[in-house]
């Protein structure tokens, strides 16, 4: 069964930029997709005003995620993305469905 991991990020103006996976972690994404363990990604969800984004990952089952989200290149991503927004104010969520 399939997994869906969300992450929004909200800014107070369109002069921040979002906070975006590195490189590192697109390439995990792209090698994760390539064995079939991640179904889709779309990373650049953006509201009409511009103040939203959302990343949408659809893995192929919570096994994979949690495979996933132990991988070196992610968890320093996550290190980076929460630095990244508390140091441009940028709130951001993480929700599963």
């Amino acid at each position: 069964m399939s997994y869906i991991r969300y992450v929004r990020q909200t800014r107070l103006d369109t002069d921040t930029a979002f906070f975006s996976p590195s490189a590192e972690a697109i390439a995990k994404m792209d090698e994760y997709r390539a064995a079939g363990k991640i179904e889709s990604y779309n990373l650049e969800i953006i509201s009409e005003n511009q103040l939203n984004k959302e990343i949408k990952i659809t893995f192929d089952s919570v096994e994979s995620y949690d495979e996933f989200n132990d991988e070196d290149v992610i968890l320093d991503n996550k290190g980076d993305r929460t630095s990244y927004c508390q140091a441009n104010y940028i709130s951001y969520s993480l929700e599963d469905e």
